[in-house]
């Protein structure tokens, strides 16, 4: 058996088909089944950076509905399926201690409601659940919460220096 090592670089350089396979192997490798998108993530909204700051002030009394929001900006959490972001509900409950699925359902509501008033659109749609436990955002949505996540680290950084 042999090992490789590749940079992110050295994968977003690399031909399609090249990135598809190792995303496939990934995804085999974690033991997790991307399902085909259904219909209703293709109108799934992608976030910017802007209104997920926005968001996360509409909730941000709400700490079960924080730290889902944030589970929803961990890389390493999710899997890429179809320009959309899996993540497995049994993980954010567990890394949001919270004791139900559906308190993680409730939790992506608030937040589902939170888009649509910073959007000013109540047919905004934030997520999706497919039928293997996970929860689907789009790809812009993950990498905003992410990025909003680092600039909140980094001020308390800067504050504490």
């Amino acid at each position: 058996m042999a090992g490789i090592t590749l940079s992110a670089d050295e994968i977003k350089a690399a031909p399609p088909e090249v990135r598809r396979w190792l995303e496939h192997e990934m995804v085999r490798a974690f033991g997790v089944q991307p399902a085909p998108a259904p219909a209703a993530t293709h109108a799934l909204v992608g976030c910017n950076v802007e209104e997920a700051r926005d968001m996360l002030a509409l909730v941000q009394g709400m700490l079960p509905a924080v730290s889902v929001f944030f589970e929803l900006g961990r890389e390493a959490a999710s899997v890429a399926v179809h320009g959309l972001r899996a993540f497995r509900i049994a993980d954010i409950l567990r890394h949001a201690r919270l004791q139900s699925p559906d308190q993680v359902v409730q939790c992506l509501d608030v937040l589902a409601q939170a888009l649509q008033r910073v959007r000013g659109d109540p047919a905004a749609t934030f997520f999706a659940l497919d039928d293997h436990g996970h929860c689907l955002v789009a790809e812009a949505t993950m990498r905003s919460i992410h990025r909003l996540w680092q600039e909140i680290v980094a001020q308390r950084g800067e504050a504490s220096a």
